[in-house]
């Protein structure tokens, strides 16, 4: 049996019913669905009496000592080669090349995108650290770039 509610929230961030794929993209990598249903029977996710299949979304979140969101979660959507490059010519060299702007917007980013950028970073970083100016690097990072959407629109065209 569900543990009861208590009518009195604790913030000021509105309920949702979401389903379980929703809760389960608040984790990285998403929440097996077998662990997924072993917290809605210890009562750390809370289930919809009124719809099945639905789950509250905030009250699940405080339990499971997650932030509380104000808005609901959408789907994030995939980052270009070109921001993924950007960020990680700002992991090999902050001070020349700026962090870029949509990291700025991102309350999160995922581990995936990181990952992808660290990827990336570390196949530059020797040829940027030999370079000497700013202007220099800044040069290849822009070639870098380039050469990658050339490569890319090469290969749709294929």
């Amino acid at each position: 049996m569900p543990p009861k509610r208590s009518n009195t929230p604790d913030s000021c961030c509105p309920e949702f019913a979401v389903r379980r794929e929703t809760i389960s993209r608040f984790f990285e990598p998403p929440m097996p669905r077998s662990t997924f249903h072993d917290l809605v029977n210890k009562g750390r996710i809370i289930p919809l009496k009124e719809l099945r299949g639905y789950y509250l979304l905030n009250e699940s979140l405080r339990r499971l000592g997650l932030r509380e969101v104000a808005n609901l979660p959408s789907q994030v959507s995939e980052r270009s080669m070109e921001d993924i490059l950007r960020l990680a010519f700002h992991l090999i060299e902050p001070r020349v090349f700026p962090l870029p702007g949509w990291v700025l917007r991102q309350e999160e980013l995922s581990y995936r995108d990181i990952d992808h950028a660290k990827e990336h970073a570390n196949q530059h970083r020797v040829a940027v650290s030999e370079l000497q100016s700013a202007e220099e690097k800044i040069a290849y990072m822009e070639g870098a770039i380039d050469a990658h959407s050339d490569n890319a629109r090469e290969t749709t065209a294929r």
